[in-house]
């Protein structure tokens, strides 16, 4: 047994969801290291015990493993957002793969799952972001004199950087920054007594805008574009960061409902309406559920001018989704979920197990709640997982997007390919 301050010797066979490094040892117990590749030998500090693991800091790579690169940020290491700068992209997207086929496995207890098809990579690693959300920092100069600067959150979750510029935001936000802290507001931000956070955005057409805390109310809807549509989408809405991932993402979940028998959509956690946008014009009945109240009036807005006939329900899914589902034919429905990180609230689960639909598309930003959730869909046969792929839409960073699609036991499954 390992103790704390110890100095040990390992070798790293995996990397795990978050991005630690995994070394196996012969008393049972594995270790996680941070910034570490498959096959390095190194040297680490013992720093965390539990009971059935030990943490680890990285104190000297002995034999390099594949993969390995120089990171481009100097704040490696210390800024809390990226985890993969020190591997190349390739490796970092192969890790990625292996993490969500690991963790479905294993936390949502299937023996047979689809394997991700595709697996989708990012077109720039770095450069991508749409948006960026800076923390305010108080700090004192040489001079003794107090300023307040921007930055993001350091690996202890407590104590903050001060950012400059980011490598995963497009240039021009990075640019945007000192405009933004030396503009007006920027001026009156840094006098109130606890400064809001500075997020700043950029649209498809290369529109920038800033703002402190909230945005104000009377900046017009941003015109975006996604998979050849356009889209009306408020400020402080939510919005994909990676537009050319995101647009796989729409094309690969229309492509897998393309032959769909379902008459009715629901769409839930909808924002402003891009996947029942994406799945065209051929369901006779659709209802949106989203609780962002400027999300659903723009994604009424946004089916509005196409012409698509669509009910539109404020509020939470929980909430929302018991009632649609009692008023319509739920074996003639398909559902995309679309929760936060979170997942799913058991209400909802339940709702799914009590009142059935014929197909789901489950999309997600973390694959340990995703497996919870499936699980729990899953349980006794009712749905069966007939697809699933990947998205990296966060490259360098512990994240990645996947989708799940989902039938009923009864409903007709693909007939099988030559």
């Amino acid at each position: 047994m390992f103790t704390v301050g110890q100095r040990v010797t390992l070798s790293i066979s995996a990397i795990a969801f978050g991005g630690d490094g995994v070394a196996r040892t012969d008393e049972g117990p594995v270790v996680f290291v941070p910034f570490t590749a498959i096959g390095d030998v190194i040297a680490a500090d013992i720093t965390e015990q539990r009971r059935n693991f030990y943490r680890a800091e990285l104190r000297e790579i002995i034999q390099a493993g594949a993969g390995r690169t120089e990171p481009r940020c100097p704040h490696f290491g210390v800024c809390g957002g990226c985890a993969y700068q020190h591997l190349d992209y390739e490796t970092e997207l192969a890790a990625k793969r292996q993490q969500f086929i690991d963790t479905i496995t294993r936390l949502g207890h299937f023996a047979d799952f689809p394997a991700p098809a595709p697996a989708v990579a990012a077109p720039q690693p770095y450069g991508y972001r749409n948006k960026m959300r800076l923390e305010s920092i108080r700090k004192v100069s040489n001079r003794g004199q107090a300023f307040v600067s921007y930055g993001y959150c350091q690996r202890d979750n407590q104590s903050y950087l001060i950012i400059k510029e980011c490598p995963l935001a497009q240039d021009c936000l990075n640019e945007l920054i000192p405009k933004a802290v030396n503009s007006d507001w920027g001026r009156q931000n840094a006098k109130r007594p606890k400064p809001y956070p500075l997020t700043l955005r950029v649209t498809s057409s290369g529109e920038s805008h800033f703002f402190y805390g909230r945005p104000p109310v009377n900046i017009p809807w941003l015109r975006e574009q996604l998979a050849g549509e356009e889209f009306s989408v408020p400020l402080a809405s939510f919005w994909q960061v990676n537009p050319p991932v995101a647009e796989e993402l729409l094309r690969t979940v229309a492509d897998w409902t393309k032959d769909s028998a379902s008459r009715c959509l629901i769409d839930a956690y909808s924002g402003v309406g891009t996947f029942s946008i994406a799945m065209g014009s051929r369901f006779q009945y659709r209802v949106l559920i989203e609780s962002d109240d400027q999300a659903i009036a723009a994604a009424a807005r946004n089916h509005e001018v196409r012409q698509l006939k669509c009910r539109f329900q404020t509020g939470s899914t929980e909430s929302q989704l018991p009632a649609v589902l009692a008023h319509i034919n739920a074996r003639e429905t398909l559902l995309v979920l679309d929760p936060p990180r979170t997942g799913c609230q058991p209400k909802v689960m339940d709702t799914l197990r009590k009142f059935p639909v014929a197909e789901i598309v489950y999309v997600s930003c973390n694959p340990a709640t995703l497996a919870r959730d499936l699980r729990l869909l899953c349980q006794d046969g009712l749905y069966v997982p007939v697809k699933s792929a990947i998205f990296d839409m966060f490259p360098r960073t512990a994240h990645f997007e996947s989708a799940v699609l989902l039938r009923h036991a009864s409903a007709p499954q693909d007939a099988p390919t030559a």
